[in-house]
């Protein structure tokens, strides 16, 4: 049976309350052994981090990390720099410690911009560059990675990490530019995080961007509950079905499913520093 690292999971939705455990052992039995659990805002980031904590103390689950971070949808509403944007900070790196105040966050995310939407302003793209920014420096202070959300922002995005990220490690999320930007990243020495998307037939840009790319610049994620691959697409997500998002990218890359697992798993312990 082929190893899952799910890089981008979201388990704290209220989608899983009733199974949650359950799907957990499902998962294991499938194959699942690793899951980042993905910070959306600061109380997503606490939240998953007790998930993690609850669920890495039952036998028969996947290993669960924590990620920590706002979603640029999820940013708070001043500047970083503020007296409250101190303090906010101070709080989302408290979170990043155990209660030993030893490291326990494995990167920094999800953060990054996005433009998407018509009523968004200047002063909103402002305010996501602002944080996104703030936030790569945590990542920097603390040594971590990034996991980056980027949406209809490609330009301001790339032009961050090259200025701000350039020695930070991570992952571009559902990444869904053009196999140039794709290239760009991987030449920077970023993982293109590949998922659902690639399976679905309207997902030719994305299939583009994994035969382009090499394979140890790619990752595997799920972004559960949401982004489900064929031949469940429409459905509440899991880690179980990244079996889908390996067997096409094993056909794109036209080699066996086994190699194009174990390199993708291995591509997730070392951008996560495992």
């Amino acid at each position: 049976m082929i190893k899952i690292f799910d890089t981008h999971a979201h388990y704290d939705d209220n989608i899983y309350d009733e199974d949650r455990e359950v799907l957990f052992k499902k998962m294991y039995k499938d194959g699942v052994t690793d899951v980042a659990l993905i910070g959306a805002n600061i109380n997503d980031s606490e939240k998953e981090k007790q998930i993690a904590k609850k669920y890495n103390e039952i036998n028969g689950m996947p290993k669960f990390y924590y990620v920590v971070g706002d979603h640029p949808d999820e940013i708070p509403k001043f500047y970083p720099d503020s007296s409250e944007g101190i303090k906010y900070l101070d709080k989302l790196e408290s979170i990043c410690y155990d209660d030993s105040n030893k490291l326990e966050a494995i990167a920094i995310g999800e953060i990054g911009l996005d433009y998407y939407g018509d009523s968004k302003t200047k002063e909103d793209y402002e305010l996501q560059k602002s944080w996104f920014i703030a936030e790569v420096n945590l990542a920097k202070k603390l040594d971590l990675p990034i996991v980056v959300h980027s949406r209809d922002a490609c330009k301001d995005t790339l032009d961050i990490i090259k200025t701000y990220a350039s020695k930070v490690s991570g992952i571009i999320h559902c990444f869904s530019y053009e196999k140039e930007v794709a290239l760009e990243y991987a030449d920077m020495g970023f993982c293109i995080g590949v998922g659902g998307v690639v399976t679905f037939k309207n997902g030719r840009k994305l299939k583009e961007v994994v035969e382009a790319i090499p394979i140890e610049n790619i990752v595997t994620e799920t972004d559960a509950p949401w982004l489900t691959p064929m031949p469940y697409r429409g459905k509440r997500n899991e880690s179980s079905y990244i079996k889908y998002v390996i067997e096409e990218i094993a056909r794109i890359k036209k080699i066996d499913v086994e190699t194009s697992a174990e390199v993708l798993y291995n591509n997730a312990l070392e951008v996560y520093g495992l």
